[in-house]
């Protein structure tokens, strides 16, 4: 088997449940697909960097996925890199240690038909932490193996918008000085594909001989101003061949949420600072996994 479902942004919280159902509703199309695996590409959380009980509501909540599942951070999990979107919540070590208690690791190597998949942790590109300078050693010893598969990186945040000369600091991707030092680095190992989320749009192109593909998000739509389809989803993809197949996975009765109107256009900077709204009780948000 060689099919792996990606989801993606499900920004999750037992205190404020605005995209709970969307979660739902992409937990059952993944577990009906019966892939090799399901890749959850970060923004587990709304306010992760800051809540113990949020982190351990998204790792609990996880549990309704079936097989093999994978998990890498996002900001709104572990904080970003510097300068970040929000200056007050930029990765440190208690924070990475707090997600690898909830859900193991940040990184992931698996091989899936004839591609090899690295799933790394992008907030630490650029952050100046010693894990930063280990998993790139890492990251490179898993290319180095992979014994001539093509290799897909995958990671929350997109390389760049659109294009690898883009010199200006931004939350919306990797900054200029760590993407720099990490593009030679997957042309070396024999990257042909890259798989982001973070801008909850979908895109996929070739750049520079590499693959592009975005992620949509589960919880609600991007900015157009990002050059993707702003998209409520998941995709799958098969490994099987040379050529990796991406097929957008439908998510029937999910909801396309504006976050500008949620938040009342203005009116809250953050959700985290919205009136309480919980999912539901423990044992309808959870469901097994609570008994």
């Amino acid at each position: 088997m060689s099919k792996i479902v990606f989801l993606s942004d499900l920004h999750l919280s037992p205190t404020h449940g605005f995209f709970w159902q969307n979660f739902l509703i992409g937990c059952d199309v993944a577990n009906a697909d019966g892939a090799q695996a399901v890749v959850v590409n970060g923004d587990f959380c709304i306010n992760g960097p800051d809540s113990d009980a949020e982190m351990d509501f998204a790792a609990r909540a996880l549990s309704r996925l079936r097989g093999e599942v994978l998990a890498l951070p996002g900001n709104h999990d572990v904080g970003d890199e510097p300068p970040g979107q929000d200056p007050s919540q930029i990765i440190d070590p208690p924070r990475l240690a707090r997600w690898n208690e909830a859900f193991g690791a940040d990184r992931f190597v698996l091989d899936a038909g004839a591609w090899r998949l690295v799933g790394v942790n992008a907030q630490l590109f650029g952050s100046g932490l010693a894990d930063e300078a280990e998993q790139t050693a890492w990251m490179v010893q898993q290319m180095a193996t992979a014994q001539g598969r093509p290799v897909a990186l995958v990671l929350h945040k997109p390389l760049f918008v659109e294009h690898a000369e883009e010199d200006q600091a931004t939350a919306s991707s990797l900054n200029p000085a760590p993407r720099a030092a990490l593009l030679p680095l997957l042309r070396q190992g024999g990257a042909r594909m890259v798989i982001s989320g973070h801008l909850h749009a979908s895109r996929d192109r070739v750049v520079d001989g590499i693959r592009h593909l975005w992620l949509p998000a589960l919880a609600f739509l991007g900015s157009p101003t990002h050059g993707g389809m702003p998209a409520v989803g998941a995709v799958a993809v098969d490994f099987s061949e040379a050529e990796a197949v991406v097929t957008e996975m439908p998510l029937p009765g999910a909801v396309p949420h504006n976050l500008a109107a949620l938040k009342g256009h203005g009116r809250y900077k953050f959700l985290r600072d919205m009136p309480e709204c919980p999912p539901g009780t423990e044992q309808a948000v959870l469901g097994d996994a609570a008994e």
